[in-house]
């Protein structure tokens, strides 16, 4: 009874860790690419 339980929950945390870590990467390296070089933006305008 505990098995298929936790299975199911590890299952559960490893999709939401996979899907976390696609949204919150690319949001991540988004935010420090304008936090560390605002000024190669304003150069490419």
């Amino acid at each position: 009874m505990e098995f298929p339980t936790f299975y199911s929950y590890f299952l559960y945390t490893k999709n939401w860790a996979y899907i976390m870590m696609f949204i919150v990467l690319p949001l991540y390296v988004a935010y420090w690419n304008l936090v560390l070089y605002p000024a190669k933006k304003k150069n490419k305008k």
